[in-house]
């Protein structure tokens, strides 16, 4: 008995589900034939609502491609992610088990023509939840590379981890960059500090403070200001300082405002030191705190002794803490 013979049969049969998932994935990937065209069409007219699976397989496929295209992501967080596919493999496995076992054999006896067959077929609910699973965990890799360059401060959620390293590293790469000539001249094109102070607090609908630039003469300086782009804000202000050590030297210092997001656990009166890595790898101190709703992040090169005197010149909160 000619064993390939039913098998060709019966993947020629238009009916066959198997024969519909294939022409349904060839669609989705747009290599359909002229004579497989016709027959989904033909299948179409008898089951309209099955047009939607083109469109699920399309956003599949792209969601996918996005998640294999991400930088690796952090052993915990792999770990999580086969921990929830795991439970969710479970439950499925435990609800539909007997219409599992019955798919597999068919898929045995149906031989090497199952190699091409469309993993959705098997039922939509397996489907769906398989597609959500990838979406979560698409999420959470994408999630992962915002702090992937360093652990997740003590405390702190995703959400508010992801942006502790974003920030971070924004506005330390921020501050280096315009302290060429340069850049600054490119970006801080407002050099009156009464000015700048009055269009962010317009903007922000809250009053800026910055430094009494009159009580600190010879020890700050005003370099310039202008618009920024800190995450999650959308409107924020770049205002650069030189601050005077007591030997003549000038030590870089940007003041990075904007409306509070909200993403940082701030309170008020308070002083925060961000640890992160960015600041570590290039040798800078950043501090945060939050005031009549505008959120301050101050870049700072001044040395461990100077850091008081500055934070103090930039009206800082006396008390501090770190995250």
């Amino acid at each position: 008995m000619n064993n390939d013979q039913p098998q060709s049969e019966h993947a020629q049969d238009p009916r066959d589900p198997m024969n519909i998932a294939t022409l349904l994935r060839a669609a989705a990937d747009g290599e359909l034939s002229d004579c497989q065209c016709k027959e989904l069409n033909a299948y179409f007219a008898e089951h309209p609502e099955a047009k939607s699976q083109i469109e699920f397989e399309k956003a599949l496929k792209d969601c996918c491609s996005r998640v294999m295209t991400k930088p690796p992501c952090p052993d915990s967080l792999r770990n999580k992610i086969a921990s929830i596919a795991a439970q969710s493999a479970n439950q499925i496995v435990e609800e539909t088990q007997q219409e599992q076992a019955a798919f597999a054999q068919r898929i045995e006896d149906a031989g090497e023509y199952t190699r091409s067959q469309n993993f959705w077929t098997r039922r939509p609910v397996i489907g769906i939840a398989a597609a959500l699973l990838l979406m979560v965990a698409g999420t959470l890799i994408w999630q992962s590379t915002s702090f992937s360059s360093g652990p997740i401060p003590n405390g702190l959620n995703i959400q508010q981890a992801s942006y502790y390293n974003r920030v971070s590293d924004f506005v330390v790469r921020e501050h280096n960059r315009c302290c060429d000539d340069k850049a600054a001249k490119s970006k801080l094109v407002e050099h009156d500090i009464n000015q700048a102070t009055q269009y962010f607090s317009n903007e922000f609908g809250a009053q800026v403070i910055v430094p009494d630039m009159a009580q600190s003469v010879g020890e700050i300086v005003f370099y310039g200001g202008g618009d920024c782009s800190v995450p999650s804000t959308s409107r924020s202000g770049h205002l650069r300082f030189d601050a005077i050590s007591s030997d003549g030297e000038h030590i870089a210092l940007s003041l990075f405002i904007s409306p509070d997001p909200g993403l940082l656990p701030l309170s008020d009166n308070v002083t925060f030191r961000l640890d992160s890595k960015a600041c570590k790898d290039s040798g800078a101190s950043l501090f945060a705190w939050v005031q009549d709703g505008v959120q301050y992040l101050l870049v700072s090169e001044a040395s461990a002794d100077m850091c008081a005197k500055v934070r103090t010149m930039m009206n800082a909160p006396a008390s501090l803490d770190s995250i």
